[in-house]
């Protein structure tokens, strides 16, 4: 085989590699990229992925609201994540709930049977897409699907614990892309709430 023809081949299977990979995170990203401590503060701002811009330096907002100020134990809330002021065409998101011991908590669910604008990320063993959540994280994670990203808001349900007390943060991370195909000149953001099983609620 020649050097071009070499060269050609190499070029188009990192090619297919790569678009591939654009198209798995449009779907949604890995596991654990929430920017949560417990998640190592990672997100879609790797050092080959979404790395244009530094974190959070974009002019979109990207926060967390719940439709109570408050949770009761082994009762269910929903949960917004949301851009405003974005200048992306896609958008996408990852969310967790941790307690104060740095335990990931609840179970995340989607708001209907009929959305198709989130997933509930699965253990990887059954994950088609192999996003690497472990067995004991089910339902730990929740994030856009193909289709979601073509929303700039998503709203999700999760069922607090019954045992649950004290303060549960959120945490989120979200992808202002602009649709580009490939993964530079997009902003990332990440957020947090803070909730309480008693009577307040913190927005940062």
């Amino acid at each position: 085989m020649g050097i071009f023809n070499k060269f050609a081949v190499c070029f188009m299977f990192s090619f297919i590699i790569y678009t591939n990979t654009a198209h798995a995170w449009s779907t949604g990203p890995k596991a654990y990229r929430t920017g949560a401590p417990v998640d190592n503060e990672k997100t879609c701002k790797a050092r080959s992925c979404h790395n244009s811009f530094p974190l959070n330096s974009g002019n979109a907002k990207f926060s967390i609201t719940t439709n109570l100020p408050v949770y009761t134990p082994g009762k269910t809330i929903k949960v917004q994540v949301s851009f405003q002021n974005w200048t992306g065409k896609l958008h996408g998101f990852e969310m967790t709930a941790v307690d104060a011991n740095s335990n990931r908590v609840g179970t995340f669910k989607k708001v209907s049977r009929k959305d198709n604008t989130t997933q509930v990320i699965p253990p990887n063993a059954v994950d088609p897409n192999k996003r690497g959540l472990k067995t004991e994280d089910e339902g730990k994670y929740i994030e856009h699907t193909l289709a979601g990203n073509k929303k700039t808001s998503w709203t999700v349900k999760w069922q607090a614990p019954s045992t649950a007390t004290g303060l549960i943060t959120f945490y989120a991370a979200g992808n202002d892309a602009n649709g580009n195909g490939v993964s530079s000149g997009d902003h990332i953001y990440t957020t947090q709430l803070q909730i309480n099983a008693t009577s307040t609620a913190t927005i940062q």
